[in-house]
């Protein structure tokens, strides 16, 4: 018996495996095979990374009417000096840092082990430029670190201690305007 058809069904066939090998292909390319690259895991680290970093500037902000918040004290008390983590505690050319900060710091992020820096950016009182001082300083961050931030009116009645930020405009009540910045990222 002679079957006419053979070819057509050979011909199928090779037809559906090439479909089949393109398929695993493409599948194989669109996912990220190694770990190195940003991948949706990545991702969702530092969206929790931002949401965290937010809420701890956000609550930090948080005060009753007629008070001043724990981050706004935490910047007028702030003598300017730059901190670091020993393991222990935050340590400067002071001695060691010890506020409301810190300490929210410390229940949060280095008992998840999370790096970060803190930096404080004001208005130049002659140019009226941006200028930056660390606050917290532990190391350079990585390249997928988060940044959030918080800005801080200051006014005169505030008397900040650190002579570095300097009033912007001594005919109004507006002291300075400082921004908190926070920088995260995993170790």
């Amino acid at each position: 018996m002679f079957d006419e058809k053979a070819q057509l069904y050979t011909l199928e066939g090779v037809a559906a495996a090439m479909l089949m090998l393109l398929v695993i292909v493409y599948a194989i390319d669109a996912t990220s095979m190694t770990p190195l690259t940003s991948s949706t895991s990545n991702v969702h680290v530092e969206s929790e990374l931002q949401a965290l970093g937010q809420d701890i500037l956000n609550m930090m902000d948080y005060a009753e009417p007629g008070y001043n918040s724990n981050l706004k004290n935490d910047i007028i008390t702030w003598d300017g000096s730059e901190y670091i983590w020993n393991g222990s505690s935050y340590v400067g050319g002071s001695g060691t840092l010890s506020n409301n900060l810190s300490a929210m710091l410390n229940a949060t992020l280095i008992r998840q082990g999370i790096a970060h820096n803190v930096e404080i950016i004001y208005l130049d009182d002659v140019t009226l430029t941006p200028s930056s001082m660390n606050l917290i300083y532990n190391g350079d961050p990585s390249y997928s670190a988060v940044v959030v931030s918080r800005k801080i009116v200051l006014q005169d009645t505030d008397s900040p201690s650190n002579f570095n930020i300097k009033d912007i405009d001594p005919s109004t009540s507006l002291f300075n305007i400082v921004e908190v910045k926070l920088v995260l990222w995993r170790n």
